[in-house]
């Protein structure tokens, strides 16, 4: 009998203990729901340095699906996901001349620089870059990128340094043909044509798709 008064006091005070509970949950419902959604939500992306060029190119390739595909209206890129996509294409097209290559993103344009070897290149090429275009130099191109229509992207060169130091545009121009074959002051390549827009920044390449021109 004692032990059973002595019982309720204990249960009566529990039973006060969780209504408050429940009261300041109901209170501070959306701070308790933000708590949960931190708990249970899933672990954020790796940062784009702890990821490899394979995966950061198959991120970018996921974005610019969703693109195509309609469910999204604009992507980003970010400045690593763009480079790995870059740097692909440099290393495939330049045949062995250029390696590590850096890709930086600007206002509106984008800059590439490489080390090249001039031991690779044809003999008597350079003309009068021979004389000091010997051995492992590092190249470094940069210029504004726009779409020029629907399914055509322009990169416009306005700048070709060799050590640091600007080259005059016919030099330039006759060693980015050496480098890149088919490159002249303005390389042009192709994109698909459900990309309307592109903004380039230096925290990342902005590209919006129009739904007239997305893939069926």
């Amino acid at each position: 009998m004692i032990l059973s008064c002595l019982a309720w006091p204990a249960r009566l005070m529990g039973t006060a203990l969780l209504g408050a509970v429940l009261y300041a949950g109901w209170v501070n419902r959306t701070e308790v729901r933000r708590w949960t959604h931190r708990l249970t939500a899933e672990p954020a992306p790796p940062a784009d340095e702890m990821v490899t060029p394979t995966e950061l190119r198959r991120r970018a390739t996921a974005r610019l699906d969703s693109l195509a595909t309609g469910r999204a209206d604009s992507v980003v890129l970010t400045p690593r996901e763009v480079s790995a996509l870059v740097v692909q294409e440099v290393t495939r097209r330049a045949v062995g001349v250029a390696d590590s290559v850096v890709v930086e993103l600007q206002d509106g344009g984008v800059a590439i620089r490489a080390q090249v070897d001039a031991a690779r290149l044809p003999k008597g090429a350079l003309g009068p870059l021979a004389e000091w275009f010997t051995g492992r130099e590092t190249v470094a191109v940069q210029g504004p990128l726009v779409l020029r229509r629907l399914g055509t992207a322009e990169w416009r060169l306005d700048q070709v340094t060799v050590r640091g130091l600007p080259l005059p545009r016919g030099l330039w121009e006759r060693l980015l043909t050496l480098i890149v074959p088919g490159a002249t002051g303005t390389l042009t390549f192709p994109v698909d044509r459900w990309v309307t827009g592109i903004r380039v920044t230096p925290g990342g390449a902005v590209l919006f798709g129009g739904p007239a021109e997305r893939a069926r």
